[in-house]
């Protein structure tokens, strides 16, 4: 008996979205209806959203997630790292304009004399005083050591010849800075100088991860920023002024994404901790194929955006076919852990439908002979 055409079948089974086609990965309709599957049991569809990037805000919104975008709070913020805390040492000098009156030293001359004296170091107690001689005790915590210097000079100057006064920090304990390594970790006292971020990084010495893959995590005010150290490398404006209690750890954070579908071949693709745009991604795994990607199917798979407090499973969507397109992928970065995922064109299914049906390995044809026999 004659076999029938099979090829009104085909066709009409393909126009129909026919399931038993074979898949390298879910097709871009499928996808496309992810929100509007209505499976009470299925956790999964019912959390997950569609952002087309092409249409959405949030397009906008994910152009944000450069870290080079990252905004420190450090502006309008008075640095006080020369004052005087709790646990400080200071040394205290006086010199007394001659003929000295209060500091005189003995002299087999009856030249007058200048007074010059160094008190014993003194530690600031847990109120924040110091007791001198002379003076009694006087408060000088969050007093910077010039205002710590007028103080003692005002006391003196009823009971000495004019009084010169230095005032100098021997210890400093109260200020400090706190790194954190893998093999490193300690403190780091600030000063006047008012040290920078990289001033904390070059503490860690050989202790340090590959730089690409380095993020250097602050943490401030309960607050916590994470920004690459390639990019405090590269641009100064992130080298930022370190304050009192400021926490710094050095992560090492190899960062990865996995690419499938119309891509040649589903791989981890590592890109460096200051991340990369859409486009880079894509440019690392060679771009689409032409004669089997679908240019409209292009999706960004994220369990969790890291910039969002609360985020939903979500799946991004762009249409290569638009313009505009190439504009929206320099905006958008990949995260850690993403899936870039190309659909298969159209074309291709039906190709392999078709080569199911007509290769004699398969055996679809064969049987259908035997049973016509």
């Amino acid at each position: 008996m004659k076999l029938p055409s099979l090829l009104p079948i085909t066709l009409v089974m393909f126009l129909n979205g026919c399931s038993i086609l074979p898949h390298a990965g879910p097709s871009f309709s499928s996808i496309k209806k992810i929100e509007r599957q209505n499976n009470e049991f299925d956790k999964v569809y019912n959390s997950v959203k569609i952002v087309n990037l092409n249409t959405s805000d949030e397009s906008i919104k994910n152009s944000n997630t450069n870290p080079a975008k990252i905004i420190f709070e450090t502006n309008n913020i008075n640095l006080k790292a020369d004052n005087i805390g709790k646990g400080d040492t200071l040394k205290i000098s006086i010199i007394e304009t001659p003929p000295a009156i209060l500091f005189n030293s003995s002299s087999d001359t009856n030249a007058p004399k200048t007074g010059f004296t160094e008190l014993p170091s003194v530690i600031v107690d847990s109120k924040g005083l110091i007791s001198l001689p002379f003076i009694g005790e006087i408060t000088v915590v969050n007093k910077n050591p010039i205002q710590i210097k007028k103080e003692i000079t005002d006391k003196l100057s009823g009971i000495a010849n004019r009084p010169q006064v230095i005032v100098t920090v021997v210890e400093k304990k109260s200020s400090n800075v706190i790194i954190i390594g893998d093999q490193f970790s300690g403190k780091m006292p600030l000063t006047a100088k008012q040290e920078q971020l990289l001033d904390a990084v070059t503490m860690l010495g050989s202790n340090m991860y590959d730089i690409k893959d380095t993020l250097i995590q602050i943490t401030r005010n309960n607050k916590v920023n994470k920004i690459p150290l390639s990019l405090v490398l590269s641009n100064p404006k992130f080298n930022i002024k370190l304050q009192d209690n400021d926490v710094i750890t050095l992560i090492n954070k190899p960062c990865s994404f996995i690419s499938m579908g119309a891509t040649g071949a589903t791989k981890e693709v590592r890109f460096e901790a200051n991340g990369i745009n859409l486009s880079q991604a894509l440019a690392r795994i060679g771009g689409l194929r032409d004669n089997q990607s679908d240019a409209r199917g292009v999706f960004v798979f994220r369990h969790k955006d890291d910039n969002e407090e609360k985020s939903f499973p979500t799946v991004y969507q762009i249409d290569l076919t638009n313009p505009n397109s190439f504009f929206i992928m320099k905006n958008f970065q990949i995260q850690n852990d993403d899936i870039v995922y190309v659909a298969s064109a159209p074309i291709i299914e039906l190709q392999k439908f078709l080569y199911a049906i007509f290769t004699p390995s398969v055996g679809v044809v064969n049987q259908v002979n035997q049973v016509s026999d």
